[in-house]
């Protein structure tokens, strides 16, 4: 289903109505998880302070910005528990790692540390679901909803593409939870490959 979905007709929102429709349909989960999995390596966050500093090179006030969102990602995470809901995601991370990701993976590293679900693979896992083409960044939520995220050419979030067949979601679901259990916990990943290195000290 991954190695498809982009073929599939879906209902085309744009950046708002993505935004719009993913914070109702978000609000009303309980007892559910939700999956997501990011392929693509690199992207551009204008709008996020914290990776504008990281990319001018101003990494230990990047880190210090991110260290600042914990007490309400853990305040978020811990309302999430108490619905019965938890966030699980798969990060598809090659090598070298680009500078986007490894700002990334700090705040990762940070999201995990607060309750979310987070484990890393290599490309090689998806092999025989990209013969033709990546995969894409794809977000369910409970059993009601799949999105496909879309970026334009300067991988800024674009909107995205909604599919509430249900067996559309089931399968991404089960796809995703795979290679789920298989990955590598992120802070094992982190203190090996990120941890050591000047830019991870930084």
């Amino acid at each position: 289903m991954l190695d498809t979905i982009a073929d599939r007709p879906g209902d085309r929102l744009t950046l708002d109505e993505y935004s719009e429709d993913f914070d109702v349909r978000f609000g009303s989960l309980r007892d559910t998880d939700v999956w997501k999995l990011e392929r693509q390596q690199e992207f551009d966050q204008p709008e996020e302070r914290s990776w504008v500093a990281f990319a001018d090179g101003r990494r230990a006030e990047a880190l210090r910005m991110l260290e600042a969102e914990r007490p309400l990602l853990r305040s978020e995470f811990d309302r999430l528990a108490g619905l019965g809901c938890r966030i699980r995601r798969v990060r598809v991370v090659e090598k070298p790692i680009p500078l986007y990701l490894l700002w990334e993976l700090h705040s990762l590293r940070i999201r995990a540390q607060c309750g979310e679900d987070i484990r890393v693979v290599s490309a090689e896992p998806l092999t025989a679901l990209e013969r033709e083409r990546p995969v894409p960044e794809i977000v369910t939520l409970g059993d009601a909803v799949t999105y496909r995220i879309r970026y334009d050419s300067r991988g800024i979030l674009d909107g995205a593409v909604r599919y509430t067949d249900a067996d559309v979601t089931a399968q991404c679901r089960s796809e995703i939870a795979a290679l789920h259990e298989n990955a590598e916990v992120l802070e094992d990943f982190f203190v090996r490959e990120v941890g050591g290195t000047e830019a991870g000290r930084a």
